[in-house]
């Protein structure tokens, strides 16, 4: 049963190289997976979590260190398997019964590459809306922006430090409040202006 007062904001870091090409015989794999909820009926942030991952598909190359903040070491003593990441999201986070936001398609394409690869149960349900996509539609943006335009363009600057996943699903979420708190407005203020035309 889908339960539409909660909405799981998801980010995700992965492993990397400056060039974008991986040795022979490495894989990018998910590093991090940062998850916040947001309650929709109050329309506010209820929890932010990130779940370090270890990887075992690839190195962790200096440059995704200098990108993520995380070392091979980090991630061996602070990570799980990706099999459990993605149980903790089904039985902590709801994931499987929420609606999934992401600032791109490119999150829920990683995890879903990855559990087919890795033979894990994909933790999400059906449903995703990709936040940048409304952001455009609400504006009439002609492309998405990423994650600081839309701060930018809202008027806010970017909380914590950015590739961090925890930090940017949490800044996704406030780009989502922020446009579900204005189009609550526009519509009470429309219903208040009905309401005087028709005396009510």
């Amino acid at each position: 049963m889908k339960n539409f007062n909660m909405v799981n904001v998801l980010d995700t870091e992965l492993t990397c190289y400056a060039d974008g090409v991986f040795p022979e015989g490495e894989k990018q794999e998910i590093i991090e997976v940062g998850i916040t909820t947001i309650d929709l009926h109050h329309l506010q942030v209820v929890r932010t979590y990130s779940i370090p991952v270890k990887p075992v598909m690839s190195s962790v190359s200096p440059f995704c260190t200098e990108l993520t903040g995380w070392t091979a070491a980090k991630l061996a003593r602070q990570g799980v398997s990706f099999a459990e990441a993605c149980r903790r999201l089904s039985v902590k986070h709801g994931s499987q019964s929420r609606l999934l936001v992401t600032d791109s398609n490119g999150d829920v394409k990683s995890v879903r590459e990855q559990c087919q690869l890795m033979n894990v149960e994909y933790p999400f349900g059906d449903d995703h809306m990709n936040v940048a996509t409304l952001f455009s539609i609400v504006t009439g943006q002609r492309q998405n922006l990423g994650l600081v335009q839309m701060l930018t363009k809202l008027g806010m600057t970017f909380e914590g430090i950015q590739h961090r996943a925890g930090a940017d699903s949490f800044n996704i979420a406030r780009v989502l409040l922020a446009l579900l708190r204005n189009g609550r407005e526009n519509l009470l203020s429309i219903q208040a202006k009905q309401d005087l035309e028709t005396g009510e």
